[in-house]
Order: C-alpha cells, then structure tokens, then sequence
C-alpha cells in the first residue's frame, strides 16, 4: 500500500494494488488496456488527489457557512469560528451527508410511487403486475379491501407517497405496517419517529446552519430520525411500489461479467437506479422493429446489459446479465463495445462520459434530475413512456453504425451466478421462515450477514467485499447481498450454486439440499428492505427482538452518501454495523500515554461521536458500529459478534 494515514490508522491502495488485488480479472485486463490508450479513470484521478485532506477524511472540516471552512483538531482550534465544537461538526457533516442520501433515494421512490398511482388512475400504459404486493399494503394499511383493485392500488401508492412528503406531525404508516412493535416502542420513547422523508431531510439541513442547532446530542438523535425515514419512506416505498408496478422477483440463474458483451452485436447498457423507463425499454428492445433495425445497421443483434441498481433490477426481474457497478462503469465503456449507454438518476459518475468521448459510445440521459453536459437528453414522462422508449432504443441502436469497431477489447471472463432473491423468495427457497429459524439455531446457519453498498478507491476494488462474503461462508454464515457489492459476489461466483463448495459443512449442507448458492442477491440498494424484513421474520418467529439476533449489517467499501443512511437504517433495527474504510467519524487510536515507562499504557483515544456509535448506540437500540478496513480482519469481528449472540441465546 503507498498512501498511509496514521490518523486513521489505515492506508489507501495506489493504482499497482488494485490491479494486484482486485477479486476480478477483467478489471485488471481493462485498466491496463486504458493506460495503453492514456484514457483517465476514477482510479487515476484517485493516485492524483492523494495525500487526501487528513482535515476532510475524520469530518473535521466544516463548510456549512461562508465563514470557514474551519479545520478543527484536539490539538489547535478545537471550535471553528461560530464556536462550533469537533462534535457539532462531525454530526452536523454526517446528518447533511445522511440528507442528501435520503433525498436521492425519496427522488427514486417518487418517480415509482407515481408512476404506480398513474397506472391504477388508467393514465399511464403501465400493468400492474405485482397484485398480491398491493393487496398486502392495502390490509396493513387497512384499506377496504372490498374496494375495485386499482383503487386500493391508487390509495396504496397514495398512502406511500404521503410516507415520503408529509408535514403534519403523524407517524409514518409504512413504519407502523412493518415495524416490530418492541422498535417502535422503543423509538417513540426516543422521540424519533419521523413524519415523512421530506420533513426530516429540511429539519436536517435547517438544523445544520449556522446558527442553528449546537446541541451535538439532539444532532445525534435527528440522525436516527431521518435514517428511519429514509428506511420507511425512500427505501420502503420505492421497493414496494417497484414490487407492486413489476412483480415481485424469483430466482434465475444467468451469466455476469465483462464477458456477456458481444462483438458484432448492438452492446447497450443500462445504468442508474430507477426501474420505470427501463421497463418500457426492455419491451421495445425485444419488438420486430428493434431487432430489424440493429441488423439493418449492420450488427447480428442486440446485447442488453445492467450496471449498478438498474441493472440489479433487470437482473432479478428478468435475467437479463450485469456487467459491474459504480467504479466499473468507466472500465466497462473502455472494452470499446459499448454502442450506448441509457442511463437515469444516480451513481451515473461525470468520468463516463469522458471515458465514452473516447470511444464514441452513445450515453443518454433520461432523467431531469440527472444531466451530463454535451450528452444526449430525452427526459422520460410515464404519461408518454412507449413513445419515449422508442425514442430511446431508437437512438441506442443507430449508434451501432456511427460507431469506430476498431478499438474493442473484451475480456473473455464470465461467472454463472443465481439472482433474484426476494423476501418470499428466500423463505420458500428455506421452506418457510419456522424452517430457518430452525437451521440458525441448529447451528448449520451460524448467522446471516448483509453485504451491502458502494465501491470505493480507498481500499482495492471489490476485493473487501469478495475477501469477507469468502470467509464469512467458510465460517458458516449465510449472506444477502445488495448493490454494488453484489456486482462484485456475482462476478466471483459466490452467488453460484457450486460456491456452496466453499462453505462450513452446515451450510454446505444446506445450499447442496435447497439448491442454493451461500450469498443470496437480492437486488438494488433500495431493495435492502428484503433483507431487513426477512430479519424482521426470522425475529417474531424466535420471538425475539432483532438486537438479540445473530444478524449483521456490512458495508465494506463505503462510498456514497447513500450508504450513510443505510447503516444508521439498520443500527436504528438494532441490527450492529460493520463499516470498511474509517470516516466521516474519527476514529479513537490508542496512542502511548506521554511519559509512560510501560508499553502497554495506552490512551484510548477515544472521542463522544465515535463513543456514541458504539457504546452509546448499543445502550438504547442494542447495536453497535465496528470500524475495520481490512477485510480479513473485518470478517473476524463480524464472526466474533455472531458467536456472541449465539452464545448469549444459548444456540449450539
């Protein structure tokens, strides 16, 4: 490792480490092709950066007013200018960064919950697939069941908007409808129970001006306030009203990889996070006129491909192969095979189209929220979504043809992998939620961990989530995995039923009988309410609170402020938190005690923020966060906290 950061006790890999350590070899292949073509990535513009901002990296920079920024430190200026302390502004930085993760996942749901509430009002050509998804809602809404079926969807999709922009001071219904009520008594005493995603993101950054809140401690607690907004609203609605617009997914075996891309086919792409559109696509994609036209262009076909949530969406839903997540995007545009790129909102990173500049790929913005400068812009309209899609497709498919051939390389690498994991999925893949109960306390399943989140340049690509999920399954855990993290155990083959060969003889077992692989994935980011309902199941099954369960949130490789909500989401469960590369909280390293004659005199080094995410989280929600960027290590900790919950509820 080249960069080293004492203050974090941890390192960040230069560009060599990653080609060394990467899980996939497909990206090492790519990186090097790019340096050939001097083409700059992520990774480059990483190396540039360093030594990153020692500052910026423990949260202790503040931009909040045009004063600063102020620089804080123990040491010197321990207050920024407005007398702000190092907590206020390590809280205030992380509830803005948690916000903004809240708004981008409620700009999502929006779009969905909408596009619901149109299709059962008869003004958008959309089906309404999913009809045990709506009458579910509806009786945990309490809605008259009695009612014509698209007007329960309509109130559904109603009720769930109302979730994500309401203002008046009522509790959220799709928290009352699926949280255990242990939690929300809990929460209720805590005085955290949000009105709507929308509130609480403008009393987050209404609190965080200058002049506003100072009191870290309230900070803290509107923290827990907006992540369960964000869990109920954003990711809770956007989920279920996909569920009930689509379906609800099963499991399909497919190939993933670098390697489904196809020379002499029309390779499009689709990336980004919202479902809508790309339904709509699909659809054209497959018709007599597409398929006409891609040949008239001069390919033998049409390849269709998913990148980062969207494409885990067409990956569950229709077996249709995804190549990579968010820092895969510019690697899998310099294969020089992609003819187009669809894209709509989110994780869309402005180095893609500079990459597909270079390569003459077609990149096609979708959304009015997400514009990339001197790209093509066909904003999508559920009202118009066939005409649009065709407009779309269209323009994909034509760009075949204007396109320079000469410069593809693509890596001959491919993985079979099973995908498609919906809650239901997995209890009838188990034979229903008594049955697991009954293999975790057997001992054949040690625990369940989630794999979640993003990638980030701090720590070799994908090879945190990859090293963990390996050791967590030799150890006998079984793993759900979402989002870009799932981009990598799909490209490892641990989402394949002959990963089974890597696990504990329990679980082995049990994989080979269900025919299962050990890491189940089971969708996009927002789709983490699979995981957080199965946990939920499992609990009322053993009767229990979620606290005391052998469950674990990991997101090794955090990189978006997304995943700040996420893991506070699941400490807020009482589910504990495994975070890879430290910050935005600093983190406590024991230093000698000055004059110490004894080398074992350590000062602990701790900090109240730091402090409050372990000792002080686990106090009132029974969970904590564990800080550890080295993957091998990491695992360790997680199986020492699943061994601790077995062994306080007495399981073998």
């Amino acid at each position: 490792m080249k960069y080293k950061y004492s203050i974090l006790n941890a390192e960040m890999p230069n560009k060599e480490d990653v080609k060394k350590m990467t899980p996939n070899k497909a990206t090492k292949e790519i990186l090097e092709h790019l340096e050939k073509e001097n083409v700059e990535t992520s990774f480059d513009r990483c190396v540039a950066q360093q030594p990153q901002c020692g500052f910026g990296l423990r949260g202790l920079c503040c931009q909040r007013c045009l004063w600063g920024p102020c620089r804080l430190s123990p040491k010197k200026n321990s207050r920024g200018i407005c007398g702000a302390d190092m907590n206020v502004v390590i809280i205030g930085n992380l509830l803005r960064g948690l916000a903004a993760g809240c708004a981008a996942h409620g700009q999502h749901a929006r779009e969905v919950i909408e596009t619901l509430i149109l299709a059962a009002e008869g003004k958008a050509k959309f089906k309404i697939v999913g009809k045990e998804v709506v009458l579910d809602l509806a009786k945990r809404f309490k809605l008259d069941a009695k009612k014509p079926f698209n007007e329960l969807a309509e109130a559904v999709g109603k009720i769930l908007l109302e979730d994500l922009s309401r203002v008046e001071e009522t509790e959220m219904k799709t928290l009352l409808a699926y949280a255990p009520k242990e939690r929300i008594d809990v929460w209720r005493k805590l005085d955290i129970i949000p009105r709507s995603a929308f509130y609480e993101v403008f009393e987050a950054l209404h609190k965080t001006t200058l002049g506003g809140d100072s009191d870290w401690k309230d900070l803290a607690k509107h923290d827990l306030r907006t992540a369960l907004a964000y869990c109920f609203s954003t990711l809770f609605g956007s989920s279920l009203a996909t569920e009930a617009l689509f379906g609800t997914p099963k499991p399909k075996t497919v190939e993933v990889n670098y390697g489904i891309l196809k020379k002499g086919y029309v390779n499009i792409l689709i990336h980004g996070h919202t479902p809508t559109l790309v339904e709509k696509v699909v659809e054209k994609i497959n018709s007599q006129e597409i398929q006409k036209l891609a040949k008239d262009s001069g390919a033998k076909g049409i390849q269709l491909g998913g990148m980062c949530c969207t494409g885990l969406e067409l990956l569950a839903r229709y077996g249709i192969p995804s190549v990579g997540g968010i820092l895969a995007q510019e690697l899998i545009i310099g294969t020089g095979a992609v003819d187009a790129v669809i894209v709509d909102m989110q994780c869309v990173i402005p180095g893609l189209k500079i990459v597909a500049d270079c390569f003459g790929t077609e990149i096609i913005t979708t959304s009015r929220s997400n514009r990339m400068l001197n790209a093509t812009h066909i904003p999508f309209d559920p009202l118009k979504a066939d005409e649009i899609a065709l407009e779309v497709v269209k323009r994909a498919v034509t760009s075949y043809s204007r396109r320079n051939h000469s410069k593809i390389i693509i890596p001959n690498i491919k993985s079979k992998a099973m995908a498609g994991f919906s809650l239901e999925a997995i209890l009838d893949a188990f034979g229903g939620r008594k049955k697991l109960l009954g293999l975790l306390k057997s001992g054949k399943i040690k625990g369940i961990v989630t794999l979640v989140g993003c990638n980030t340049t701090k720590v070799p690509f994908e090879n945190s989530h990859v090293t963990i999920a390996r050791e967590l399954v030799k150890h006998g855990i079984l793993v759900t995995t979402t989002g870009c993290s799932s981009h990598a155990l799909l490209n490892a083959g641990l989402c394949s039923t002959n990963a089974a060969e890597l696990a504990a003889e329990g679980l082995k077992e049990v994989c080979k009988e269900k025919r299962l692989p050990p890491v189940l994935s089971v969708g996009a980011c927002v789709d983490n309410t699979r995981t957080i309902r199965l946990f939920i199941e499992l609990a009322e099954e053993a009767k229990l609170p979620i606290h005391k369960m052998p469950f674990l949130f990991s997101g090794p490789e955090p990189g978006n402020e997304k995943t700040i909500g996420q893991g506070v989401t699941f400490l807020s469960l009482g589910v504990s938190v495994h975070q890879g590369f430290p910050g935005p909280i600093p983190v406590p390293i024991p230093t000698l005690k000055e004059n110490s004659e004894y080398l074992d005199d350590y000062d602990a080094g701790r900090n109240d923020v730091a402090d409050f995410f372990t000792d002080g989280i686990y106090d009132i929600l029974g969970s904590r966060v564990y800080v550890e960027p080295y993957p091998n290590l990491a695992a360790k900790t997680i199986q020492m906290h699943i061994r601790r919950k077995r062994l306080k509820l007495g399981w073998k």
